[in-house]
């Protein structure tokens, strides 16, 4: 179990963590940009969704930047969730920005930050 903690503070892994966080933040801008009838049913409120999705993002910008820059981390991810609604109100698509689902970001993002913490923090003391 050491041995896992320690190699997940290493370079390479959260070199990782940085290309994941590409990747998600991709995919998150593709599910908020299509038309919503194009979205895949998934049973679940989508205010649960935004906040999935943007605890994943955070949490992977988070623990590829750090924990020194935490906060960064989380405003990138809050400010990207921002700027995705504000397009969604441009693209076209029928979809519409929302302030309860920029809240659903805000409050994914900050979980997600909490947990890249707390697993940078257990792999440092390890």
């Amino acid at each position: 179990m050491s041995q896992l903690l320690s190699l997940m503070g290493s370079p390479i892994v959260r070199s990782i963590a940085g290309i994941t966080s590409l990747l998600v933040a991709v995919v998150i801008a593709i599910l908020s940009l299509v038309p919503g009838r194009d979205l895949p049913d998934v049973h679940l409120s989508d205010k649960v969704e935004h906040a999935i999705a943007y605890l994943v993002l955070a949490g992977l910008i988070c623990f590829w930047l750090g924990r020194e820059r935490i906060v960064r981390g989380t405003i990138v991810a809050v400010g990207y969730g921002a700027v995705l609604e504000f397009a969604q109100a441009l693209a076209g698509t029928g979809r519409t920005p929302s302030l309860l689902d920029a809240g659903a970001n805000l409050l994914g993002a900050c979980i997600g930050a909490c947990l890249a913490w707390i697993a940078l923090a257990t792999a440092r003391a390890r």
